[in-house]
């Protein structure tokens, strides 16, 4: 005989599952920056949840989270940078023929007003970018390259050319984000890669220029030490002139040199110019080493007397 507790109590246990599945089924959680795409068998609604718990039919509906936040599309030849695995900068030509690879970031951002349009349109922003940004960017950057050089004064990795390419690029993607669900906030020409060989030409190029730089410097300042050598000689010359003036035009000045010599323990002997002009040369002769020249001197004719007295 079958046993009817267990039988109920079985299916009071299914139905808690299936309860549970259905309320798990029904729970959507809208993430902060985003707004929810309601969805019915796939389809947009047009109707958007914003961000939280939201509960939705299980099964019929669904919910698509679009992120409205700023977002950045990178372009790089730099593996690994951006959002592909690999290198995936803008390649152009330039007016000499020569390859150059572009680094961009696009920055943009999705309207929240029109989450669900963007996802009727575009689904993803993996899509946007890939069948609308990059296409675009990729066509006027190739035009506005092909009227730059590769080097000279325009050169296409000058900070002018750069400019240029940024704020063409900026406009473009301005007019074809017009009618779309899409705010474009900005773009940035991040790097220009030229070929390996003119790259390597540019830096030899560059490091000549520095060395000759660094050389100008230095012979500048030889030059700017040599004249203020000059500057100073002129100045001490300038002294001692006015000094030998100061000193012929005062007489009693050369007096009271001679009398401190005198002081001093030194004989100032003044002598005659020699041309009958009245110019006296002052000579100063130390009394120590005039004295000791005398008593040398008797002391060697003593000794010569001494000598002489023995022979006779």
């Amino acid at each position: 005989m079958v046993d009817r507790t267990k039988i109920v109590g079985s299916l009071a246990g299914l139905l808690v599952v299936v309860a549970l599945l259905v309320g798990a089924l029904a729970y959507e959680q809208v993430p902060e920056g985003h707004e929810g795409v309601v969805k019915e068998f796939g389809a947009v609604t047009g109707e958007t949840r914003d961000s939280g718990a939201q509960l939705v039919v299980p099964i019929q509906q669904s919910v698509q989270n679009v992120e409205t936040r700023p977002r950045t599309y990178t372009m790089s030849a730099t593996q690994g940078e951006g959002d592909r695995g690999s290198p995936d900068a803008i390649t152009v030509k330039t007016v000499n023929g020569s390859s150059v690879d572009i680094d961009l970031t696009i920055r943009y951002r999705i309207d929240a007003a029109q989450a669900d349009a963007f996802v009727e349109t575009w689904n993803d922003e993996r899509q946007l970018e890939q069948r609308l940004i990059r296409p675009t960017v990729r066509s006027v950057l190739r035009d506005e390259a092909s009227s730059l050089r590769t080097t000279g004064d325009d050169a296409i990795y000058k900070r002018g050319s750069r400019q240029q390419l940024g704020s063409v690029t900026r406009e473009t993607l301005r007019v074809a984000f017009e009618d779309e669900p899409v705010v474009l906030e900005a773009v940035q020409v991040r790097n220009v890669n030229l070929p390996e060989g003119i790259d390597q030409a540019l830096d030899s190029k560059e490091e000549a220029k520095q060395r000759v730089q660094v050389e100008e410097e230095r012979i500048a300042q030889e030059r700017a030490r040599a004249e203020q050598q000059r500057v100073q000689a002129r100045a001490e010359a300038d002294v001692n002139r006015i000094k030998g003036e100061s000193l012929r035009q005062n007489q009693i000045v050369l007096r009271e040199r001679y009398i401190e010599a005198l002081q001093g323990g030194s004989v100032f002997v003044v002598g005659s110019g020699g041309q009958g002009q009245g110019q006296d040369v002052p000579v100063i002769i130390d009394a120590n080493t005039a004295d000791t020249g005398s008593n040398d001197r008797q002391t060697a004719n003593r000794s010569t007397g001494r000598t002489n007295s023995t022979a006779g």
